[in-house]
């Protein structure tokens, strides 16, 4: 729709809310909560990841085994083994800590890889598709709603249907598409101004 109306060479930016919904990766996404200590086990099957060697060189990770490895083929690598193979590996590692200290630092095998930039990096499946699709997404903050210009837009909505209401159904539905054609188009793209 959008390239049938602007033709080719357009972009578009949409601007997307932090909902749970809006914020689910895909099933191979690089997420460390899907992860085991161990080799194999019930774990995802997580998308190739990447890391800096120590002469900087940006170097692909493969998260699972190869097919020919003699004793894990084709099973998720796990925490210790990727963290092994990035050189930040130590047997003093625990899984996860009993109290992390929640500021960033790498306390244990989960917060290491978490501070780690290829799972730092890890796009929503809503965000991966809008790009690929050639487009920009932004996800907005938590708890942010005044970011939200759709919310202005709502809030106009129900003020206009406030006034103009008799608490019955029948009115609410006469009422809405006028309700929504009373917001006039340039405040919405005051708003939409005011947001960037």
């Amino acid at each position: 729709m959008f390239g049938a109306k602007h033709g080719p060479g357009y972009q578009m930016l949409i601007m997307v809310d932090n909902s749970q919904g809006h914020c689910a990766f895909s099933e191979d996404a690089l997420l460390v909560s899907c992860m085991n200590l161990r080799p194999g086990g019930k774990q995802a099957r997580m998308q190739n990841g990447w890391y800096f060697n120590n002469v900087g060189m940006k170097v692909s990770q493969a998260m699972i085994f190869p097919p020919d490895h003699p004793d894990h083929l084709d099973k998720p690598k796990g925490m210790k083994q990727v963290l092994l193979e990035w050189g930040l590996w130590n047997n003093k590692l625990n899984m996860q800590c009993k109290a992390c200290p929640n500021n960033g630092t790498a306390c244990c095998a989960k917060h290491i890889l978490e501070l780690q930039p290829d799972f730092k990096g890890q796009k929503s499946l809503v965000q991966k598709v809008i790009e690929a699709a050639g487009h920009l997404c932004i996800i907005l903050p938590k708890f942010h709603c005044e970011l939200n210009f759709i919310e202005y837009f709502g809030g106009a909505i129900k003020q206009w249907i406030h006034e103009h209401c008799d608490y019955t159904f029948v009115t609410l539905q006469v009422n809405m598409p006028q309700a929504l054609a009373s917001v006039d188009a340039l405040l919405i793209r005051k708003w939409q101004n005011h947001m960037m």
